[in-house]
């Protein structure tokens, strides 16, 4: 029988299919010491799947509590400089596939089945990240500047599939942060949760796995009819 749904696959970038959200936290923790303040790993991976609008806002608060005057910091420049540290590190060091993503998105590409990344990463982090996928395999990208909301709002979602021409609700949507998961669920799709920085609860339409290994198109179904709680497709 063919497989009919999910209709479409719509994945996250960072921390879902590339190992690039060290990159991510590491550039905030370099930005911050130029302004002579302490920012950690830890404290970085909590903004893992934010919206440049929140991170910055997070950031500009923990140098303002330093003794730093962010009142004259240009946001875009700052911003800028941070993305430019990611492209930096992408360029140097890769942005290498997270496990079983590979294989998924040969799969993906071998049934035909419409795929697109929704990031809230700007286009150059995106464009540098996706430069070593193989054409054809990723029909449209979402990113952060193409929304008025990111997530957790599901405004990307919703584009993509439109992008796609199909509904939201017949996708499945794969995340690996909590802002990311809330905009799947938001958008009415089936969420394939792999979590390795923060902890994801259990919720309706949500399956958790602990890697993408071993997920196929056919898995994929099976977790798409599991989150609808239905036996067929």
């Amino acid at each position: 029988m063919a497989i009919t749904k999910p209709a479409a696959v719509l994945i996250d970038f960072d921390g879902t299919l590339v190992d690039t959200e060290p990159y991510w936290m590491q550039g905030e923790v370099d930005l911050l010491a130029e302004f002579g303040v302490a920012w950690t790993l830890e404290e970085a991976s909590g903004l893992c799947g934010t919206s440049r609008e929140y991170s910055q806002a997070v950031l500009k608060a923990q140098m303002a509590n330093h003794g730093v005057d962010v009142t004259d910091l240009d946001d875009d420049v700052f911003y800028a400089e941070l993305c430019d540290s990611v492209v930096d590190r992408i360029n140097r060091l890769g942005a290498p596939a997270l496990p079983g993503v590979s294989e998924l998105l040969t799969d993906i590409a071998a049934h035909g089945l419409p795929c697109a990344v929704v990031s809230a990463s700007p286009p150059g982090v995106l464009a540098a990240g996706l430069a070593g996928f193989p054409e054809g395999v990723i029909q449209a990208v979402v990113n952060g500047e193409m929304v008025e909301e990111s997530k957790p709002a599901p405004e990307g979602y919703l584009l993509a599939a439109s992008m796609l021409g199909v509904d939201a609700s017949d996708c499945v949507v794969i995340e690996d942060t909590v802002s990311g998961v809330a905009a799947g669920l938001a958008a009415g799709a089936v969420v394939v949760a792999v979590p390795r920085l923060q902890v994801i609860h259990d919720a309706p339409r949500q399956v958790i796995l602990p890697s993408l290994e071993g997920v196929d198109v056919a898995k994929l179904a099976q977790l798409y009819r599991q989150g609808r709680g239905t036996g067929h497709e």
